[in-house]
């Protein structure tokens, strides 16, 4: 029998998780509505801190969380299909995270920084595939993470 403490700290990282992916993707669009770079330089920034603060955090928890409420609830990787299919959506997850989000996120930053400072009033070079890059990430997150909710609340079979 899980621990109740372990499932609800589960569900509250997964959440906690989507929050942080929401609300970067808010401040995104903020981000494309004004032509300030100061305002889109303090939103870029905010989404990178999201990131790797909450998102990461999250993530990584939820998936340390859900392995342990996997064993506990007597599932066995070798033997238990659903079990494999969570953990490779938390791993694809966690590879968008690490190898888009994150990534895009810093060079928004950076790049939106950069303009401010410099008072530009055009778009940075690669501001544009960047951004791109980034939602794109984002969804692919969102997505994934709907697909891994539907096994978080499914009945597995053993």
């Amino acid at each position: 029998m899980p621990l109740p403490i372990v499932e609800y700290l589960h569900v509250l990282f997964g959440f906690t998780y989507v929050a942080a992916l929401m609300a970067a993707h808010w401040n995104a669009l903020a981000a494309r509505r004004t032509t300030n770079w100061n305002e889109r330089a303090a939103l870029f920034e905010l989404n990178r801190r999201l990131g790797i603060t909450f998102a990461l955090g999250a993530l990584i928890g939820a998936g340390v969380l859900g392995q342990m409420l996997g064993m506990s609830l007597g599932y066995k990787m070798a033997d238990t299909r659903s079990f494999q299919i969570a953990n490779a959506l938390w791993l694809v997850n966690l590879l968008a995270l690490l190898a888009v989000d994150l990534p895009q996120g810093s060079r928004l930053a950076a790049q939106a920084r950069a303009a401010a400072n410099s008072g530009a009033t055009n778009e940075p070079v690669g501001y544009t595939g960047a951004l791109d890059r980034w939602r794109i990430g984002n969804a692919v997150q969102l997505l994934v993470f709907l697909v891994l909710l539907w096994f978080m609340v499914a009945p597995w079979h053993k």
